[in-house]
């Protein structure tokens, strides 16, 4: 009786899940819908401001007089920015909606986040599946640039022409806010280009003299300038431990490490060190629940040093609760 009693709560268990992931897809896929259909409405009211600036500009290229016609027109080109700049803020908010509910889905359609994760032992390492998984790991750095350039420098680039239109109307009449505006947009701008900078230095190889040692401590050092977080490393003889075609993956895992801090930990302190047969880089950050994130699609940085680790032939261990900050372990894959 109680085993029938048993089997029957499982069965209503797992219909009320695929209910709940079913009506969240749906409202995920609703949601992004609207996302869209924002877009488009933004791109058309942006074209239509775009066509009054030209207008506003021939009027103010013609005389410097003003007039109703003219001073109708600059009221008109004033309110369509501000509409704009609130259909910016609407369509921002339905995206981290849409994202948030299709990771919701995605966790909710993942396998039991209790079940043990793949070991080394599991992972399909002949020629072919490596080569697919080369690829996709490819395929996936250039869609994880796409969306870190696309929520970073081009969005600041974007909110940098909105401050220069503002600029242009207030700074005959206002010139110390005007200065105010410039002293901000210029931190902005800097900001971005410290960001931009950072991209480029991630994407570039390590110069073949310059040694593991030496890059993991110029990376940390970089990085402390950058975010304003110390960063011990510790790495001595390491180089003679890794060879020399690993060398740059092992690099590349502690760079996206350090971007998982700056981006979730919020962290006053970051250590790399040596610890045995591991590579360890160390956080005091709020920290996760490492359960919650273990579908691949959850978090790019996550997979990505998982993917680098095994494609060497090594693995790579994450430990962390939250508010105890996180440790990731890497196994240093050792000369042959």
């Amino acid at each position: 009786m109680l085993k029938k009693e048993t089997a029957a709560a499982a069965a209503s268990f797992a219909r009320l899940h695929t209910q709940a992931t079913e009506s969240v897809r749906r409202d995920a896929q609703r949601v992004r819908e609207v996302s869209e259909r924002f877009r488009e409405v933004y791109r058309r009211r942006l074209e239509d401001w775009l066509q009054q600036r030209a207008r506003l500009d021939q009027q103010l290229g013609r005389s410097r007089a003003t007039g109703p016609a003219l001073e109708q027109l600059r009221s008109e080109h004033e309110a369509l920015g501000r509409e704009l700049a609130a259909l910016q803020t609407q369509l921002m908010r339905t995206d981290v909606a849409a994202r948030q509910l299709e990771l919701v889905t995605s966790y909710l359609a993942s396998p039991d986040p209790q079940a043990d994760e793949p070991t080394l032992a599991d992972v399909d390492l002949s020629p072919a599946s490596l080569s697919l998984r080369i690829i996709q790991a490819q395929e996936g750095e250039r869609q994880h640039l796409a969306e870190e350039i696309h929520d970073g420098p081009a969005q600041v680039l974007t909110n940098a022409i909105f401050q220069v239109e503002y600029l242009d109307r207030v700074i005959d009449d206002s010139p110390r806010t005007a200065h105010a505006e410039l002293a901000f947009l210029r931190t902005m701008l800097r900001d971005s280009l410290d960001e931009v900078r950072s991209f480029i230095a991630a994407l570039r190889p390590p110069p073949a003299d310059l040694g593991l040692a030496e890059a993991i401590r110029g990376a940390g050092k970089d990085w402390a300038l950058r975010n304003g977080i110390p960063v011990g490393v510790a790495v001595d003889g390491i180089d003679e431990r890794v060879a020399a075609e690993a060398k740059a993956p092992v690099l590349r895992i502690v760079q996206e490490a350090l971007q998982n801090v700056r981006k979730h930990a919020a962290a006053s302190a970051v250590r790399i060190g040596l610890e045995g047969d591991h590579l360890v880089i160390v956080d005091n950050g709020r920290g996760f629940d490492v359960m919650r994130l273990a579908s691949p699609s959850r978090n790019f940085g996550l997979q990505f040093m998982r993917e680098r680790a095994e494609l060497m032939g090594s693995s790579l261990q994450i430990e962390s609760r939250q508010g105890e900050g996180t440790r990731i372990l890497l196994r240093i894959p050792e000369v042959n």
